[in-house]
């Protein structure tokens, strides 16, 4: 029965590559876990040069390394893919958006976004011990809004913000900033951010990013900083003011280390090409390692 069984041909194991990269490329905004998400990237990756390896071995006289003809391709998706990163970063050049923005307070009907994804995150967030603050939201234009949520744990010890991208299409993800004070001035910060707002941090701050990790393991993480410090009681009563007031001290030390600067008779700032250097770095390593530096 299996005494004729024929080898597939390079056309063959070309067109089920197609098939599989088109089942990953079609399961993508199914999958709600940022490392199931990288992993089906890379799969994209490796499925996609498979495909046009055996292509060109097809369609080609002459037989070609496999292993030599996916390594090219691969190291062609990463240069068109560091070009296509590189121009994003013109986005906070080009356009009239703040790099630190300051928030303010949002007086419209905050409406939890619908979809099985978002509702387990509020249920996460209520299971926590976390209840609704305030509502605030950057800009205020047609242009360009963002808004953000802000949520307070049962002890008011921390303090969970939640900003919706307003340029993230695919996958939903949920930006969010674990926040909490210590007795002795220092802010301990736990977030999963991977864009310019996660950008350099006090020197007398605790700040642990992890880009690649849920809302209820940021939440768990951050639990466990905070289990053995002296944290203390934060003021919900003027949340945007607080906010403000660390991104400005932000906003110092990147402009002090020449990673942004003030525009000419303007108040917002934007990045210098060191600036653009850094996050393009930080771009890279989030898109093919997983991390952020």
């Amino acid at each position: 029965m299996f005494g004729h069984f024929e080898v597939l041909g390079d056309g063959d194991l070309a067109s089920i590559s197609l098939f599989v990269t088109a089942f990953l490329v079609g399961m993508r905004r199914h999958i709600f876990s940022p490392r199931l998400a990288f992993a089906n990237a890379w799969g994209i990756r490796v499925c996609g040069s498979l495909f046009f390896s055996f292509l060109i071995n097809a369609v080609s006289e002459t037989r070609r390394s496999l292993p030599l003809l996916v390594t090219t391709i691969l190291l062609v998706v990463f240069l068109i893919e560091s070009v296509r990163l590189w121009n994003l970063t013109n986005i906070f050049t080009k356009i009239d958006v703040p790099i630190f923005p300051r928030f303010k307070q949002c007086d419209e009907k905050f409406v939890w976004p619908m979809g099985k994804f978002f509702d387990c995150a509020r249920e996460l967030i209520s299971d926590y011990g976390f209840s609704a603050g305030a509502f605030l939201k950057i800009g205020g234009g047609d242009f360009f809004v963002m808004y953000s949520p802000v949520f307070y744990s049962r002890d008011r010890h921390s303090r969970l913000q939640i900003i919706f991208d307003a340029f993230r299409i695919g996958r939903p993800f949920l930006n969010c900033i674990l926040t909490s004070f210590t007795k002795s001035g220092g802010v301990i910060v736990t977030n999963n951010l991977h864009t310019v707002f996660a950008s350099f941090y006090p020197k007398s701050w605790d700040v642990k990013r992890c880009p690649m990790a849920s809302l209820e393991s940021l939440l768990r993480l951050h639990a466990i900083r905070i289990e053995a410090r002296e944290t203390t009681k934060i003021d919900d009563s003027s949340s945007w003011e607080s906010i403000n007031s660390e991104h400005y001290r932000i906003e110092l030390v990147n402009c002090e280390s020449g990673f942004c600067e003030k525009l000419d008779g303007n108040s917002n700032i934007t990045l210098t090409f060191s600036g653009r250097y850094r996050l393009w770095c930080d771009l890279l390593k989030y898109t093919y390692a997983g991390c952020s530096s």
